[in-house]
């Protein structure tokens, strides 16, 4: 390829500087302060009003009610422990130099995608082909 030229044919994005990254690293910790409050706050609904629900539920017999609010709660629990499991790896990739490479093909996944999504560990194309079904029909 040409110099400062993707394969594709559009430019590179430029490597991070040590401002963008300070900067990253910051977002980074929001994040994860937030993934932590948030699952913390997941866990003490499953564990007190979830908890509440079901002892109720002798005098309104409204188990679809208690299922559908633990089912949320589960789902809550799930989306912040991925949330915090991505962070901290994001984090580790950083402490080790890996950070703003792309898993899959190696190339600088580029400083606007990392304000975007501080934990991204591919870059734009490598991500669009993972969550673009696979041939005819999806498979």
């Amino acid at each position: 390829t040409m110099a400062g030229l993707s394969p594709a044919g559009g430019s590179a994005p430029a490597p991070l500087d040590a401002s963008r990254l300070a900067e990253l690293a910051a977002r980074l910790g929001a994040l994860r302060s937030r993934a932590e409050a948030a699952l913390a706050h997941a866990k003490g609904e499953l564990k007190g009003e979830d908890a509440e629900l079901f002892r109720d539920l002798g005098q309104t017999g409204d188990w679809a009610l208690a299922e559908a609010e633990f089912e949320r709660d589960m789902a809550g629990a799930e989306r912040a422990r991925a949330l915090l499991a991505a962070v901290q790896a994001a984090q580790r990739r950083m402490e080790s130099g890996d950070y703003g490479t792309c898993e899959d093909c190696g190339a600088d996944i580029g400083f606007e995608r990392l304000s975007a999504a501080p934990a991204a560990n591919r870059c734009v194309a490598c991500q669009s082909r993972r969550e673009r079904p696979a041939g005819p029909g999806g498979r």
